[in-house]
């Protein structure tokens, strides 16, 4: 067990003092986030994003919300590197490995993402064949050396490497992660010729040769992309140079020197040296804020078990959070290429606002996973786009207010929306409002499915849970997918089209640590086990220290014996009894029995070390109604054409109103169908229940 007791910690939510302004900053591909906390008020900023330099629109935001003279805390996410992963942008990585294996990438695991599929297609390997390297050494799966490391080898590879150009080098030798002795004799050869090195036993040190090998080369892909933004935002703020060297200070013209740290996909952060030496650990850096922005509106909410709910311009982004807590794995895909890294649980679908709706060969209507973006976007936003999207579908069927879109900031064009949803109405033989709704339709059930891969797929029954729904095209949805789901309630948070950001001002920060330990079978005992969680252990605490310790979490991976995968549990007491009954009770939950008379095998420890949040309350709304009393507008629904009224979270505080009602926010709009209701909190959350059961 680790050496805190993880059972007498204090709660990871537990708040940390105040002790300048919090600013969170989230960075998409259209528009800029910040909300910033100032000790007893929340500032919002929202402007467009400066692609390709999207670091300029971080610093003009923050700049904005600085006081002069003002120590700020600033937590930034990115699609930085997501987006150099999915693109497979950045500079070639030689990938280096034992003598015979030099195939790895290539070869996988075999799997067949179609079983039934007589081609399949699979994603080419993050770097190419003639970037593949082998050198002769072996230790077997105890850790001893077989065949020696030579330094000469060495220095053949390198010369190798520096012969095709190559500056960065991933590293992944046999059983690296029980004995590093010949991954660190690599890097510092490395290191001395002038190359940047990921090694296998730090990025991931677990067995599984092909995920730890495609993690690791991962990591060494991204760090250039990762290093160059950021130490740019470095620059561009003021001291620092954000280069992995050292601590990174950064000062405005506006404040004193402060701390930047970047979110990460299992939603703690890192400084900037950290961030970039782990650059795979910032794939999901982005939705991970939204998780976290989630589950804490949801904790002011009172609701512990939750679904989120995040749909953007491009995509849906779903995950659950049970008993106050997010949901993580280390078994993801990103673009066909496994990350064996903690992240938040998050499934993603070619879902969004911009998704185009269009025939398939078959004549089935179809919507995504091809978007419009945000240029030239939906027809609607009259920057030549032609091809009929959600959004324009949404306008159509009266759900968005063409002159309070994004309130009332930008006007979206109703008749070329209808232009463009005439022609597909046309090769349908359907009106243009009947297409509309099929396009809704066939939207949303891309979003249910989704759904339900995160909940009854997993074991969770979603009528036990409460729906968060954000991000700016969500709460045009959220009712109809409650329904399908038999969601009781809907809850729209204030702040909801920037909730990324808001997630990121109370980020915590997060140390993972892990260590395969199949290999010792038996001697892995009631007495070992206490020794190897407390080690784990150790190697978290220079990142966050015993006194900034919010909670320890002790995990482990378990399997019946024969299988090839695990299910990770949660370890209260470091004893095997207590584990394998725990691993048994997982997975009957996961597959309604367990086969007797196997025998148990643990696979990995691994302990989580969260740090202290910031203390955060949403302030209560004094806003005034940004709409005029009665105002109504009508709706297309399937049952015909419906009044519906048009309402600000203002006019919802402590009132229950009835739909069909347009909720209208600054960021977003809700659509409340009949048959539902909405309530407000003093703090502009909203809540949707049904008043007349399931339909």
């Amino acid at each position: 067990m680790p050496s805190e007791n993880a059972e007498q910690t204090t709660p990871a939510h537990e708040p940390a003092p105040q002790r300048s302004l919090r600013i969170g900053v989230d960075v998409g591909g259209t528009f800029t986030d910040l909300v910033a906390f100032d000790g007893s008020s929340l500032h919002v900023v929202k402007i467009p994003s400066t692609p390709p330099d999207f670091h300029l629109a971080v610093i003009e935001a923050v700049r904005q919300v600085s006081a002069h003279g003002r120590a700020a805390d600033i937590v930034h996410g990115s699609t930085v590197a997501t987006n150099a992963l999915l693109q497979r942008a950045g500079e070639p990585v030689a990938f280096v490995t034992t003598e015979g294996f030099r195939d790895m990438l290539l070869i996988g695991r075999q799997n067949r993402p179609d079983l039934y599929a007589l081609r399949i297609t699979r994603p080419a390997p993050l770097t190419p064949e003639e970037n593949w390297f082998t050198i002769g050494e072996r230790i077997d799966a105890r850790g001893n050396v077989v065949e020696p490391l030579e330094e000469a080898e060495v220095d053949r590879l390198i010369a190798q490497i520096q012969s095709r150009g190559l500056r960065h080098v991933a590293v992944c030798l046999l059983f690296s992660f029980i004995n590093p002795a010949h991954e660190r004799l690599i890097a510092r050869k490395c290191v001395s010729a002038g190359l940047s090195v990921s090694l296998s036993c730090e990025v991931l040190p677990e067995f599984r040769e092909y995920e730890r090998a495609s993690t690791t080369v991962i990591n060494a892909a991204l760090r250039p992309t990762v290093r160059e933004y950021l130490s740019a935002l470095a620059s561009g703020m003021g001291e620092g140079r954000g280069d992995g060297e050292g601590d990174c200070k950064l000062q405005s013209s506006n404040c004193n020197p402060s701390s930047l740290r970047i979110i990460h996909s299992s939603g703690g952060t890192l400084s900037v040296p950290e961030a970039i030496r782990s650059a795979a650990r910032l794939v999901l850096s982005g939705p991970a804020g939204g998780v976290l922005g989630a589950a804490f509106v949801a904790q002011q909410a009172g609701f512990s078990d939750v679904i989120t709910y995040d749909m953007g311009g491009t995509s849906t982004d779903v995950a659950t959070i049970l008993g106050g807590r997010p949901q993580w794995t280390t078994s993801m895909t990103v673009d066909g290429l496994p990350i064996g890294l903690p992240m938040f649980d998050i499934h993603t679908v070619g879902a969004g606002g911009g998704s185009m709706a269009y025939l398939d060969p078959g004549g089935a209507l179809r919507v995504g996973p091809r978007s419009a973006g945000a240029m030239p976007g939906p027809a609607c936003y009259g920057r030549g786009g032609i091809e009929p999207t959600a959004t324009d579908a949404n306008l159509v069927l009266g759900r968005i207010l063409p002159d309070r879109f994004l309130g009332g900031a930008m006007r979206v064009d109703l008749e070329l929306a209808r232009r463009a949803i005439a022609k597909l109405a046309d090769a349908m033989g359907k009106d243009v409002n009947a297409t509309a709704l099929g396009i809704v339709k066939v939207a949303e059930a891309n979003m249910e499915r989704a759904i339900r891969s995160v909940t009854s797929r997993r074991g969770h029954d979603p009528r036990n849970f409460t729906l968060v729904s954000f991000g700016g095209a969500g709460g045009l949805h959220a009712c109809a997918l409650a329904d399908a789901l038999e969601i009781p309630r809907v809850l729209i948070p204030p702040y909801s089209g920037v909730l990324s950001a808001l997630g990121m001002v109370v980020a915590p920060p997060v140390a993972d640590a892990s260590r395969t330990v199949i290999h010792l079978g038996e001697d892995l005992d009631d007495s070992r086990l206490p020794a190897e969680f407390g080690s784990i252990s150790g190697e978290t605490i220079d990142l966050i220290p015993h006194e900034q310790t919010a909670a320890l979490e002790a995990w482990a991976d378990v399997r019946f014996r024969g299988q090839s995968h695990e299910i990770k549990i949660r370890v209260e007491r470091p004893s095997r009894q207590h584990i394998e009954d725990r691993f048994v009770e997982s997975y009957r939950t996961l597959y309604g029995q367990a086969p007797e008379g196997r025998a148990v095998e643990i696979v990995t420890l691994r302990v989580r070390r969260i740090g202290r949040s910031p203390e955060l309350r949403l302030p209560e709304l004094h806003t005034e109604s940004m709409v005029g009393p009665d105002a109504a507008t009508d709706l297309t629904a399937s049952e015909g054409t419906i009044r519906a009224s048009v309402l600000s979270r203002a006019d919802m505080v402590r009132v229950a109103r009835p739909g069909p009602l347009l909720l209208v926010d600054t960021e977003a709009t809700t659509y409340v169908p009949p048959g539902w209701q909405a309530k407000g909190n003093a703090d502009g959350t909203v809540v949707l229940t049904r008043t007349n059961g399931i339909h």
